[in-house]
């Protein structure tokens, strides 16, 4: 519920009695759980909770049926895939797969309506300010965007750099992959448009929503900023009880496994990169096998490389957010760019600024029916599974929605209680439109030009090994048996050739 020039908010409360006693875990009941108009604090309402410590205090205070509980599920999980990696693997792939099988059209029927809802509100409450009528922005423009990429998205950003290549050359056997579907250049474009998707707007939606609620909920009616009181119009006087407390124990879980995910993903990458680094490969074939230091692909460098990122992370929030995290995220933001920039001039400039100039345009006009494409006939299986798959067994494959888009969505939204948060405490003093724009449609754009570039100069590449290859089987006799039909002819993948 959004207030226009301090007026409409109120009226979204339905009841206007104030509270007349201090609120207790005994007191309390159903009866009196309606939303109420009131003058609390932040530190306020924080004590109308059952905690430990003071609000405010800076050494100790907690909610104990929070954390312990928190606490117990996460440590619980951890020692069940400790314990049995495999049984987890199989046992989380099975819960996964039922997501998609049951809830997939939700997913994709609820990201719509979240985009049109904040649209809405772009066009309606652009101006309605995130805090008191006098308070400022804390950031530049550019920091703020910067911290805003550095939380949302760095290390998926580089971890799925090549997502528009395994878009085009198949990965998960997608359903664009008939040639009598898409040529190869109508593929490329809409690899590169399936990219967009999943980096655009309907993956930032998440952050925008929760960020936003949260921001207006404590700047302006003095919530404290935490992910229950986002609920307030609808649960009132329950934020302080269990409920709220479910909430919040929800919000850690989803956090801790959606930064888990990333942190994993992020720890992969760059062990490979030193071993790269460290063997001097080039082109797929290693100077010195043996490696300088003998870095290997391992477990055990990833966990060494996972305590050396989360000492990093931990430094620079020891440091502030304006001293530490603001000043990491500047780094990162201008690495990226650099880079990003030297790729693109170091390259075919002009091809890459084509190629993703037609994707935009492919994106914006294929959005509403990828956004409601749930891949129902694919996840029947093939015919002779006896589900009802085509019987010409043409097409895609079952899960690649499962591997793709529906672990996105939930990836995004396992962020949302973080990320969202984390944009909420940075856009002091900034306009709900601002917030949406810098939040929604630019990081979408930016994702497109990062994602766009790699993937543009990728599948050019890619092309050239494919008809590097064509042109090496047709030198071949036909003693050979490779031939224009041959695997290696169609895909590029060569040996002993």
């Amino acid at each position: 519920v959004f207030e226009q020039e301090g007026s409409h908010l109120d009226k979204a409360f339905s009841s206007k009695a104030h509270f007349s006693a201090p609120f207790s875990m005994t007191s309390w009941s159903l009866r009196n759980w309606t939303p109420k108009n009131h003058e609390r604090t932040t530190e306020e309402h924080m004590q109308q909770m059952y905690s430990v410590g003071k609000a405010g205090s800076k050494l100790l205070y907690f909610n104990p049926i929070v954390s312990i509980v928190s606490a117990l599920l996460i440590w619980a999980f951890v020692i069940y895939a400790a314990v049995q990696p495999e049984d987890a693997q199989v046992e989380i792939q099975a819960w996964q797969k039922w997501v998609t099988d049951i809830w997939n059209w939700l997913y994709m029927i609820s990201q719509n309506v979240w985009i049109v809802v904040l649209l809405y509100l772009l066009y309606k409450h652009y101006n309605l300010k995130l805090g008191k009528p006098e308070d400022k922005p804390e950031f530049s423009d550019g920091t703020y965007f910067a911290m805003l990429f550095s939380c949302g998205v760095a290390t998926g950003l580089w971890y799925y750099t090549a997502e528009g290549m395994w878009h085009y050359e198949g990965y998960g056997n997608p359903r664009w992959m008939d040639n009598s579907m898409l040529n190869m250049n109508t593929r490329a474009e809409h690899a590169l448009m399936a990219t967009y998707f999943h980096w655009g707007l309907h993956g930032w939606i998440p952050y925008c929503c929760i960020g936003a609620l949260v921001a207006i909920l404590h700047y302006r009616r003095g919530f404290p900023l935490s992910m229950r009181w986002t609920l307030y119009p609808l649960i009132g006087e329950m934020c302080y009880g269990f409920i709220g407390d479910l909430v919040e124990i929800l919000s850690i879980l989803c956090t801790v496994f959606g930064v888990c995910t990333s942190l994993g993903l992020g720890a992969m990458q760059i062990n490979k990169g030193l071993v790269r680094l460290d063997r001097g490969t080039y082109r797929g074939v290693d100077d010195n096998p043996a490696g300088n230091t003998g870095i290997e692909f391992c477990k055990e460098a990833q966990i060494v490389i996972i305590i050396g990122i989360t000492l990093l992370a931990t430094l620079s929030v020891v440091a502030g957010l304006k001293r530490g995290i603001a000043l990491l995220a500047q780094v990162a933001f201008a690495l990226s760019l650099f880079i990003l920039g030297s790729m693109v001039l170091l390259d075919n400039t002009w091809f890459i600024l084509n190629a993703n100039t037609s994707a935009l345009g492919y994106y914006l006009w294929y959005l509403p029916k990828i956004s409601f494409h749930t891949d129902a006939w694919e996840e029947l299986g093939a015919s002779s599974d006896g589900l009802g798959g085509a019987p010409d067994n043409r097409g895609g494959s079952a899960g690649w929605m499962n591997g793709w888009t529906i672990f996105y969505w939930g990836w995004w939204i396992s962020w949302g209680p973080f990320v969202g948060t984390f944009l909420a405490r940075i856009s002091k003093g900034r306009r709900l439109g601002t917030f949406i724009l810098s939040s929604l449609i630019l990081p979408s754009l930016w994702s497109f030009a990062f994602l766009g570039g790699f993937g543009a100069a990728q599948m050019r590449i890619s092309n050239q090994a494919i008809s590097a290859t064509q042109h090496c089987v047709s030198q071949l006799p036909v003693s050979s048996g490779i031939n224009e039909k041959s695997p290696c002819y169609l895909t590029g993948y060569c040996a002993d050739c």
